[in-house]
């Protein structure tokens, strides 16, 4: 939703600054729209393969999807599979290994109710954050050259747009203003598209792997403790460790409203 609206409130205030300044026509110039986005496209294509290019339209889904789960959940999952693993045993684990969403979780989980040993899940599980990661950060390379090439290739349409005028001086000074006026259009394209979509796309991306990132590695670390048959208590003390405090009191927050909504024991 933030992206949503940074894009609108952004693209409103830059629209009403532009009426104000005599209207959008003298800021429209397909000319200075095709070196642009045709120059920043070729660049594009030339750096990387067809396929990545192709695949940003996959990444942009991504950016206005919905937030990640909150690492605190993945916490208390591993907390209440935990509890269940030492009152019954890591076996009983199937089901909820069957309909947990998590992909990794579910596959780690998997592992360790197939009895594989420790190094082997914690090295299949760190395998599969790696590729995550790669995955996540080709996909902010894109954009963020995007954001490095649209630039300049606005001031490349510039300088084209001046050598233009500047060789049609000799018929009089009189189209100078205007001239200039449209040459300088090309740069307010590239600059525009840089800092208003790719660079902010670029940072977002990055923003959500590295909160994806966290998950996962809470994820390895609670399903290795539950592996170990460790104290619910101590898994959830060590998980919290992965959290920022703001997010720790928010942890602690749901907890004791979860505490509370449940009946004593014995009562």
């Amino acid at each position: 939703m933030s992206t949503v609206i940074g894009i609108v409130v952004g693209s409103g205030l830059l629209f009403y600054s532009i009426l104000s300044q005599g209207g959008i026509g003298i800021f429209v110039d397909p000319g200075s729209i095709m070196i642009v986005g045709g120059g920043t496209l070729a660049a594009i294509l030339i750096s990387f393969p067809l396929k990545n290019v192709v695949g940003v339209f996959k990444i942009l889904k991504n950016v206005f999807g919905a937030e990640i789960a909150d690492a605190g959940a993945y916490i208390s999952a591993c907390v209440r599979l935990a509890h269940k693993a030492r009152k019954e045993s890591i076996l009983n684990l199937q089901s909820d290994a069957t309909n947990i969403r998590n992909r990794i979780m579910k596959m780690g989980l998997q592992l360790v109710i197939d009895g594989q040993p420790p190094e082997v899940v914690r090295a299949v599980l760190e395998t599969e954050l790696d590729g995550l990661l790669v995955r996540h950060d080709e996909g902010s390379r894109i954009f963020k050259s995007m954001g490095r090439f649209s630039p300049a290739f606005g001031l490349i349409g510039t300088l084209i747009g001046l050598i233009s005028m500047l060789r049609s001086l000799s018929g009089g000074t009189e189209n100078l203003g205007p001239g200039m006026a449209v040459a300088l259009v090309t740069t307010f394209y590239g600059a525009l598209s840089s800092n208003l979509f790719f660079l902010p796309i670029a940072d977002k991306l990055e923003n959500r792997s590295e909160t994806e990132a966290q998950g996962v590695r809470i994820i390895i670390e609670g399903v290795l403790m539950i592996q170990e048959g460790s104290n619910p208590r101590l898994i959830e003390q060590k998980l919290n460790a992965h959290l920022l405090p703001a997010q720790r009191q928010q942890h602690y927050d749901r907890m004791m409203r979860r505490e509370k909504s449940q009946p004593a024991e014995g009562g």
